[in-house]
């Protein structure tokens, strides 16, 4: 587990990297803030703020709004906030599916496949 996630770190840290030469000659209209939601959960924090620190580097204002998980869609339908990256499934299914039905809301990709969703202690 710890290996795929250094693994993912690394592969965001190197996506990063390389698409920084094409933001440094953006125009600088297109640097606008991008608006997140974060609901507080201690792997969804550190998330966004890995993307808002590579957002940052690339000349983008990042704008963390800490939300509950239906006012962040709410929010995402009505366009106060841009990203979520705190979409646990199946168990938001019932949470996300009137938006993803009146298409106000979109799953762009899965970023972690094969997760559990569980109590765990340790043996």
């Amino acid at each position: 587990m710890m290996s795929r996630m250094k693994l993912f770190a690394a592969g965001f840290g190197l996506a990063a990297f390389l698409s920084a030469g094409g933001a440094l000659a953006a125009e600088p209209e297109s640097c606008k803030p991008v608006r997140f939601a974060d609901v507080g959960w201690t792997d969804i924090t550190a998330t966004t703020a890995t993307a808002s620190v590579i957002l940052e580097a690339l000349g983008y204002e990042p704008d963390v709004q800490v939300l509950s998980v239906p006012v962040t869609y709410t929010s995402l339908k009505n366009k106060d906030v841009d990203v979520f990256l705190g979409n646990w499934m199946p168990t938001m299914e019932a949470d996300i599916k009137p938006y993803l039905e009146d298409k106000s809301v979109e799953t762009v990709v899965t970023n972690l496949e094969g997760a559990k969703y569980t109590l765990a202690v340790p043996q």
